[in-house]
């Protein structure tokens, strides 16, 4: 429910296009991202432990345990798609959830299992509907990769979250070693969907997790990623598991040079 005037959200959103030269992936390719992820709902998750062999969900936990001390604030699941990650911050007592996703069907989908502690929010990354510093964090699971511009996602992270706050990011990686990242590719082009297929058992048309292809070949190095959260957000600690496939962000709300250049 949006709540014109409250402390958390903006009295009115101004609407920034977003130029050329920020983009990530094509307008075409966000919107069969958001349809991809609507038809895989039902079998989402589970499809999701499968191809990532067993560490999404241990992953999503440890970045919310990463974000415990904030249990009390407003936490923004940015990307919240099904709803994933918010159960797992409400089962481990977090009050006030935000799910922010641009899918009305995937929301509906979530307020349905979630109830009155989760609020959805139909926005985007790139232009966040919450007035400066009002978030204690911001949770962002295997879906930053899929945005439109990285770089301004960041920005309104930050600007968004309060000093001493905190922003968690779990994706797929692509490593910056050449030879682990031709791995990971291979994995991601070719057994990936196979995996997803067999997860998939004709419960869904077709194989919607094949949109993670285009999606992780524009991603950029963990490194570079890890560099462009230090700059808008603050101090950022890597962790990267299955060589660099899989990566957790943990990075803490401190003012950077950004800040004092706006």
């Amino acid at each position: 429910m949006l709540i014109l005037g409250s402390a958390l959200y903006k009295d009115w959103i101004l609407h920034h296009p977003i130029g050329r030269r920020f983009l990530g992936n094509s307008r075409d390719e966000w919107n069969s991202v958001v349809h991809a992820i609507e038809a895989a709902s039902p079998v989402y998750e589970s499809t999701s432990e499968w191809i990532s062999l067993g560490l999404a969900g241990p992953l999503r936990r440890r970045a919310v345990a990463f974000l415990r001390s904030h249990r009390r604030e407003w936490v923004l699941d940015s990307g919240a798609g099904p709803g994933v990650s918010s159960r797992m911050l409400l089962e481990d007592g977090f009050e006030n959830i935000v799910g922010l996703d641009p899918s009305i069907q995937l929301l509906r989908f979530a307020k349905s299992r979630l109830g009155r502690r989760f609020s959805p929010m139909v926005a985007v990354a790139e232009n966040l509907p919450f007035r400066s510093g009002s978030l204690g964090a911001v949770i962002t699971c295997f879906s930053l990769r899929d945005v439109v511009s990285l770089s301004r996602s960041l920005d309104e992270f930050a600007r968004a979250t309060r000093r001493g706050g905190a922003l968690a990011v779990v994706d797929i990686g692509k490593p910056d070693s050449g030879t682990w990242r031709s791995l990971i590719d291979f994995y991601i082009s070719h057994v990936m969907p196979v995996l997803a297929r067999f997860s998939i058992r004709g419960r869904t048309s077709g194989n919607p997790f094949r949109m993670i292809i285009p999606t992780w070949k524009r991603l950029q190095t963990n490194r570079r990623i890890s560099d462009l959260i230090e700059l808008s957000f603050g101090p950022c600690v890597l962790k990267s598991f299955l060589l660099g496939g899989l990566i957790v962000f943990e990075a803490d709300r401190f003012s950077v040079l950004k800040d004092f250049l706006q």
